[in-house]
């Protein structure tokens, strides 16, 4: 039987820490990325992050990547991948370079509105993440889905698309749990968070506010979060290994992206995460 990442059992038990690492989704830094790779991850390591997870096309050299990650000693926790990389036709060149990067964890970032608005559609992706989830079990890695609005509003079934994601797909796939895009969406996230217990290796802590949507920060007063509560569910219940920051804010943060992630990083490190 090929070897599951770290924190993978058989079981899929929930994991119990009182702290665990921190990284930031590169989408944060964008600009600063598509100009600078090994400068960018530079300044993440400097403000405070442990890891990183890319996002989009293989557009970068794996060599590079690997040589980024190894001078800065971030560890790669993940890549948001397009889907049309797990196709058949192009699976195999997404595990290869994933090999060489080191990534373990290939995130399905978001499907179009039209595959999640029937249960039919939805069934049919869970069965085509299955298909992708056993290819790349052989392999040493694990596919993941990111939850945006539309997975958390109910179909004509009344049933919500991510639970029918979740429910007929293998406990091996990640469920990418996003606060503050299923807020947006009208969700019910700490019920969706301890609801699969186990299945939310990685996960994206961002802020939304009722009267502000994405532009709040984390301890703003008109972000209504229970950020007690939804760590206690993330170390006890959800299975959490990574927390994984992605924070975008030009009206707060007008001196930059960067200083956006630096500041997540600050008030996450003050915190018993």
């Amino acid at each position: 039987m090929k070897a599951l990442p770290p924190g993978w059992g058989a079981s899929q038990q929930p994991v119990f820490e009182t702290k665990l690492p921190l990284a930031v989704q590169l989408y944060s830094v964008k600009d600063l990325l598509s100009k600078d790779l090994l400068g960018t991850l530079k300044q993440v390591k400097e403000a405070g992050y442990d890891g990183v997870e890319f996002y989009g096309g293989l557009r970068y050299v794996a060599q590079d990547i690997k040589r980024a990650l190894e001078e800065t000693g971030l560890q790669i926790v993940g890549w948001h991948t397009p889907w049309e990389c797990l196709s058949p036709e192009n699976i195999y060149a997404t595990i290869t370079y994933n090999k060489v990067i080191g990534n373990q964890y290939v995130v399905v970032p978001w499907m179009p509105d039209e595959v999640l608005t029937t249960r039919e559609n939805c069934l049919q992706f869970a069965a085509q993440l299955t298909w992708v989830a056993d290819v790349l079990a052989m392999h040493d890695m694990v596919v993941g889905y990111h939850n945006h609005g539309t997975e958390m509003r109910p179909i004509g079934t009344g049933e919500l698309p991510w639970d029918i994601i979740a429910q007929n797909t293998p406990s091996t796939v990640i469920l990418q749990h996003d606060i503050g895009n299923g807020l947006n969406g009208g969700g019910d996230m700490m019920t969706a968070l301890k609801k699969y217990p186990g299945r939310a290796t990685t996960l994206h802590v961002k802020p939304w506010a009722e009267d502000g949507g994405y532009n709040t920060f984390y301890d703003d007063a008109n972000c209504k979060i229970d950020w007690d509560e939804y760590f206690n569910i993330c170390r006890k219940q959800a299975g959490v290994r990574w927390y994984i920051v992605e924070f975008e804010n030009e009206e707060r943060f007008p001196e930059g992206a960067m200083a956006a992630i630096v500041a997540a990083a600050k008030w996450f490190r003050g915190r018993d995460a």
